[in-house]
């Protein structure tokens, strides 16, 4: 007498049955609203009264600290690189991501090579990138050429660059995917080159995820701290750097707490600025 195993689509069927129709878009929002609550909102709000320090002589002194010399420079410096890191990683994401839409039947297997590197730790692979720019490592033996990189921005920018890339392929991968190949075809018939076709009617297409790829890549490179921990030098230092630092070496919680404040307002003002150029509701709607 055999036995009727549950299969993994048995299963999965079972359960979308049970929640279709019970699970709408305003539970959706409520979840994600709730998640951005508990986990930025509140603890930005518990940082607001630690930074402020009521009940002392000097109730802002941290704040104006944290507006002078050194931490200002980190500050423009944290958004600078994530700028930069944004633009170099979109134009590398843009060629992958149209090469696996449109040059490779392969797309497999390259979509694991770019997800693959995700399941390594950080740190590890900032130290790879370390070993790979030193004078003694791998590009050195190869090609003869000692590299001058390590401890600069420009290895902060490549390593930054290198690690956010999957964050970037997979949405813009996910737009030129969609597109439609009849109004590819159309274009050509109506007499469209490549680069005519690619800039009147792929480009467009794509923008959603191109848009989506930017704010991700952005909002984790400018909260960046292991890539200017590992590659850079002093000279290289963000904000998240600068409120380690004052948290774990000096222990100082109210000025720690300050910086961050600071630059989860800018954060979020730079998001709102983004927001009334890019429809971000639209944009992500379409991806």
């Amino acid at each position: 007498m055999s036995v009727s195993r549950p299969t993994v689509e048995g299963v999965t069927g079972t359960i979308g049955e049970l929640i279709e129709g019970r699970i709408t878009n305003s539970h959706l929002a409520l979840f994600g609203l709730g998640f951005v609550g508990v986990f930025f909102v509140l603890p930005i709000l518990l940082l607001v009264p630690e930074s402020i320090a009521f009940g002392t002589g000097e109730p802002l002194q941290a704040y104006r600290r944290a507006t002078t010399g050194i931490y200002v420079d980190a500050f423009v410096r944290s958004f600078l690189y994530g700028v930069i890191t944004t633009a170099v990683t979109l134009a590398l994401a843009y060629l992958l991501s149209y090469f696996m839409a449109f040059g490779t039947e392969r797309v497999r297997l390259t979509m694991t090579l770019i997800i693959v590197p995700l399941w390594i730790a950080y740190i590890v692979r900032y130290f790879g990138i370390l070993l790979f720019l030193s004078p003694a490592g791998p590009f050195a033996d190869l090609t003869g050429i000692e590299p001058s990189l390590l401890f600069t921005t420009p290895a902060v920018i490549i390593g930054l660059a290198n690690v956010y890339l999957p964050f970037a392929v997979l949405p813009i991968y996910n737009s030129l995917n969609a597109i439609d190949e009849e109004l590819i075809s159309a274009a050509r018939v109506l007499g469209a080159s490549q680069w005519r076709t690619l800039a009147a009617v792929v480009f467009p297409l794509s923008l959603p995820g191109l848009v989506a790829a930017g704010l991700i890549v952005f909002i984790l490179a400018a909260g960046s701290f292991l890539g200017p921990a590992v590659l850079g030098g002093p000279n290289q230092s963000m904000i998240a750097n600068e409120i380690a630092g004052a948290f774990l070496d000096n222990f100082n919680i109210r000025f720690a707490s300050a910086l961050a404040v600071i630059y989860s307002i800018l954060l979020v003002g730079t998001l709102l600025v983004f927001n009334t150029v890019f429809d971000l509701r639209e944009v992500l709607g379409n991806i």
